[in-house]
């Protein structure tokens, strides 16, 4: 169907998408037919140890050496192919109807939100629950909700005591109803360093809520002084003092504002799309 069809460009999300997408170009090309442009979205971080131990390894070094235009969803992935494979790449970003999102009044608590993973490691959930246990020592009224798939309970076990009494575990819940969750607390914490996007961090920000994530990672490049905290260096003591300075930030109306301008940087309507559009049309190699 790619080789019959005359498409403009071919979108592509996984591996093997994108090479039955660099085969039908080229078949096209090879009968005189115009050829459309292959586009891979990476939506992972592309270093060499990871696509050379996958199962699917010649595919992805095919997509690799081949497509047309090899996106990436952050600097930091990016920047990672160009270092381990020496070609170039663009940025397209993960996107959010800002829409969507609405500030609204916040918990009576100063309440600190985790919206991920919960028992990954690489999301370091159990260094959060350590800040918070630090944190309460000044803030004892503070609160963490936990809000994702996994079972929490062995890093509960594990946590400072401290920690326990401060932590709700939300049910999973509904997407419609995350909006409320980012928009009703007072800061989103990611403190990871390894993550290719961060969706929490834009639609956080989309709800006017500042954030705090790790020291490294494409997170790291949501963030300004206005917005949020860089946690550096990446400690327990470090993230709980990240903390406290964010959720001073949300009482500061001015926050919400600057949340909400460095999320319609990350639009669908207004930002992605458009740049899609220039990406599909345009002819050189990226």
């Amino acid at each position: 169907p790619l080789a019959r069809g005359d498409f403009d460009a071919v979108h592509s999300l996984m591996p093997g998408d994108a090479v039955s997408a660099i085969r039908a170009a080229r078949l096209r090309r090879l009968v005189g037919r115009r050829p459309h442009r292959t586009v891979y979205e990476d939506l992972g971080n592309p270093y060499r140890d990871k696509v050379e131990a996958s199962p699917d390894a010649r595919t992805r070094l095919r997509v690799v050496a081949d497509v047309d235009v090899y996106a990436c969803m952050s600097e930091f992935s990016r920047r990672m192919l160009e270092r381990d494979f020496g070609r170039a790449g663009t940025v397209v970003p993960g996107g959010v109807r800002t829409a969507d999102f609405v500030p609204q009044e916040r918990h009576e608590q100063p309440t600190i939100l985790f919206s991920g993973a919960l028992d990954r490691p690489e999301k370091h959930v159990a260094l959060l629950l350590e800040a918070v246990a630090l944190l309460a020592q000044t803030r004892p009224d503070v609160r963490l909700h936990l809000s994702g798939p996994g079972d929490v309970g062995p890093l509960l076990d594990a946590a400072p005591a401290r920690a326990r009494g401060h932590v709700a575990v939300l049910p999973l819940g509904d997407p419609d109803g995350q909006a409320d969750r980012y928009a009703r607390s007072w800061v989103t914490c990611l403190p990871t360093q390894w993550d290719s996007f961060g969706l929490v961090i834009v639609e956080s920000l989309a709800s006017g809520t500042p954030v705090v994530v790790g020291d490294a990672g494409a997170p790291s490049e949501l963030v300004t002084p206005a917005t949020g905290r860089r946690t550096e260096p990446f400690t327990a003591e470090e993230l709980a003092r990240s903390l406290d300075q964010a959720l001073a930030m949300a009482k500061d109306p001015d926050t919400v504002a600057a949340c909400r301008a460095l999320a319609e940087r990350y639009d669908w309507d207004a930002t992605i799309t458009p740049l899609l559009v220039d990406l599909y049309a345009r002819t050189d190699r990226l």
